[in-house]
């Protein structure tokens, strides 16, 4: 992952990264399963594990993601877990508890890779739709997110910016980004709109 990956979009004929800011993104993720660590962009840096000073550092696990809810955290690191196991799609959506308290809604979408893999990196983001809840919603855990077309969507959509890493043609990267926030868009809009999806 490149650090501070939403703002690398700048300059860019669309301003990508205002629309990431207007959809809701607010960090990427990096983890590497033959370090067992973990890298945040600036802003995952800050919600994930309360210290915007850890970007770029390669983390253990328990400090890129120790400002999850205490209460979601077990399930959350339980799926993580089990999805490194077999590779592929990790979808969670949970709380996060701030140092001062605050806590926020995460959406957190990625990919990572199979144990025996040739691929060395998994790759995520994370939107937040605190904003999306209904206040009178209750706060009760949610459950793993089936896969769906859009899930299958985003995957191949990440597989495919994972596959032109090192082409040097921006308007390929920049078709690829957008794509990747519609898909955000959209799977964030049903994720919230139904009021029942829910994953971990």
């Amino acid at each position: 992952m490149v650090v501070d990956a939403i703002k690398r979009t700048r300059g860019l004929p669309v301003d990508l990264s205002a629309a990431l800011d207007a959809s809701g993104v607010i960090g990427a993720w990096s983890w590497s399963p033959r370090s067992d660590r973990c890298i945040l962009d600036a802003g995952a840096a800050e919600v994930l594990a309360g210290d915007p000073g850890l970007v770029g550092r390669p983390l253990p696990l328990e400090i890129a993601r120790s400002c999850i809810h205490p209460e979601d955290r077990p399930a959350v690191v339980r799926h993580f877990q089990a999805v490194c196991e077999r590779g592929g799609l990790f979808v969670a959506e949970y709380r996060t508890l701030s140092p001062a308290g605050q806590v926020r809604w995460i959406l957190d979408r990625g990919r990572v890779p199979a144990a025996g893999s040739s691929r060395r990196t998994g790759h995520g983001l994370i939107l937040d739709v605190t904003d999306n809840r209904r206040e009178d919603e209750p706060e009760i855990p949610a459950q793993v997110e089936p896969l769906d077309a859009l899930s299958v969507a985003i995957d191949r959509a990440i597989e495919c910016r994972d596959a032109l890493g090192g082409v040097a043609d921006s308007e390929l990267q920049l078709l690829i980004d957008m794509l990747l926030l519609r898909l955000g868009q959209s799977i964030a809009k049903g994720a919230t709109g139904t009021g029942a999806r829910r994953a971990h």
